[in-house]
C-alpha cells in the first residue's frame, strides 16, 4: 500500500526464542524486502547484492510493481536463484500470473524452507484506494486455513496482523484481522509482513515474531538469521 512515510518505529525484543518444539533448527539466512513500487535504483542494487551476498533465500513480500509493469518482476525475481515471494495489493493480475509461472509464487501454498515452511499471503484485505489485488477477510481465512500453518512456519504475508504496526493517518488500522487471528492461534515462529510504509519494526504478537519491513523503494530490506532463536537486522540496500 502507498502511504506518505513517516519515522519509523522498533518495538520489542530483536531477538525471539524459538518454541521448546523447535530444537530441529539449523542455521538460516535470509534476506526480506516489501514494497518495491518497481523503483529502477533499487533493482540496479539488487543486481550488485546478487553478485555478493549469500543467503539461504530471499523473500519478497509484495508490491513488487506499482499497478506494473511485469518486465520489472520478471527482473528482480530472476536476480537470485532462492527466491519466494507473494503479490501485494499493487501488483496486477498479469504480474501475478507471471510469477506464478517463474515458480516463485508462495501464495496460498506451503513449502519446504530448510528445517520450516514457508506459507504465504498475497495482496491485501480491502483498501480505500481500490488497488488491483484485494480480497476480503474472509478470503483472507480460507486461504491461510487451507494453507496449513503451524508452529514451524514462517508466514511472508503482504499486510502486517491487525494492530501491529499498522496505524496510517489518524490512528486508523490498516492491518488484517484474519492475518491476526491466525497468528494467536496457530502460533508461527515468525510472520514477515510489509504494505504499511510508515512503520519498520519487531514485535512478539502472542509466541509469534512479527517482522514488519519498511519500504525497499527507500532502500530498506532485513536480513533474518535463525538458529536457536530469530535475529532481525534492518539494512539499507
Amino acid at each position: 500500500m502507498r502511504a506518505s512515510p513517516s519515522s519509523s518505529r522498533s518495538r520489542a525484543r530483536q531477538k525471539a526464542a524459538l518454541p521448546s518444539s523447535a530444537s530441529r533448527c539449523i542455521h538460516m539466512k535470509l534476506l526480506a524486502l516489501s514494497d518495491l513500487h518497481a523503483d529502477e535504483d533499487l533493482l540496479d542494487r539488487l543486481r550488485a547484492a546478487s553478485a555478493r551476498a549469500k543467503y539461504d533465500a530471499v523473500l519478497f513480500c509484495g508490491d513488487i510493481t506499482d499497478r506494473g509493469p511485469v518486465s520489472y518482476a520478471e527482473d528482480v525475481l530472476s536476480l537470485f536463484p532462492n527466491s519466494y515471494a507473494v503479490h501485494g495489493n499493487m501488483d496486477t493480475p498479469e504480474v501475478v500470473s507471471r510469477m506464478r509461472e517463474m515458480g516463485v509464487s508462495v501464495h496460498g501454498k506451503k513449502v519446504k524452507l530448510g528445517e520450516w515452511n514457508l506459507v504465504g499471503l498475497g495482496g491485501s484485505n480491502p483498501t480505500p484506494f481500490g488497488t488491483p489485488s484485494e480480497q476480503s477477510e474472509e478470503e483472507i481465512e480460507a486461504l491461510l486455513s487451507r494453507a496449513g500453518v503451524d508452529e514451524f512456519s514462517i508466514v511472508l504475508s503482504h499486510p502486517p496482523p491487525y494492530g501491529v504496526f499498522d496505524e496510517v493517518g489518524n490512528g486508523m488500522h490498516a492491518g488484517s484481522k484474519a492475518v491476526r487471528r491466525m497468528v494467536e492461534g496457530k502460533r508461527p515462529i515468525l510472520l514477515i509482513c510489509g504494505h504499511v510504509h510508515e512503520h519498520e519494526g519487531r514485535e512478539i504478537l502472542g509466541e509469534t515474531l512479527v517482522a514488519k519491513l519498511g519500504p525497499a523503494e527507500k532502500l530498506r530490506a532485513a536480513e533474518i538469521e535463525i538458529r536457536d532463536s530469530i535475529g532481525v537486522k534492518f539494512i539499507n540496500l
